[in-house]
């Protein structure tokens, strides 16, 4: 019974190896087709001869691209909407330190609290002199750390 065990164990090994072999020639066949659809494509995007066979799928192909070229434009009309909207909302007025809301331009009292509000300066870089905008961190001409003002103290806190 051991030898039969054995026995078993080893074909299984090998069979083990035999089912890694054959994926691994598959993904080798498939780098290779892979490959001679890049060139029919290639001649296709050149305009080159195709057979009508072949032509069928690169415009297929084509259209998938153009598709996502498409769907990739679209991703960039968001994230650009968005960094709009985000600048416009950063410039839109001071937040109050108190009760977290957006006031217009150039309020000096918060309209929800009526926490008197700083009016944030722009920040001016102690190595090169460049002026910053409010609350950002680091020097966008040479990168050297920002001292942050200090906040206006909550009336909770006095």
């Amino acid at each position: 019974m051991a030898k039969n065990l054995g026995d078993k164990t080893n074909e299984a090994i090998a069979m083990s190896k035999l089912n890694g072999k054959i994926t691994s020639e598959k993904a080798l066949a498939e780098t290779e087709l892979r490959k001679i659809g890049e060139y029919y494509y290639g001649q296709f995007l050149s305009g080159g001869q195709i057979e009508p066979e072949i032509l069928e799928a690169c415009q297929s192909a084509k259209a998938h691209y153009d598709e996502a070229a498409h769907a990739q434009l679209e991703i960039d009309r968001i994230r650009a909407a968005e960094a709009a909207q985000a600048v416009t909302t950063a410039s839109a007025g001071p937040v109050c330190p108190s009760c977290g809301t957006e006031n217009t331009a150039g309020t000096k009292f918060c309209r929800q609290c009526g926490t008197k509000l700083v009016a944030e300066s722009p920040a001016v870089c102690p190595q090169c002199g460049a002026a910053a905008e409010p609350g950002v961190k680091f020097c966008p001409e040479c990168g050297t750390a920002l001292s942050q003002p200090e906040q206006a103290p909550r009336p909770d806190e006095q």
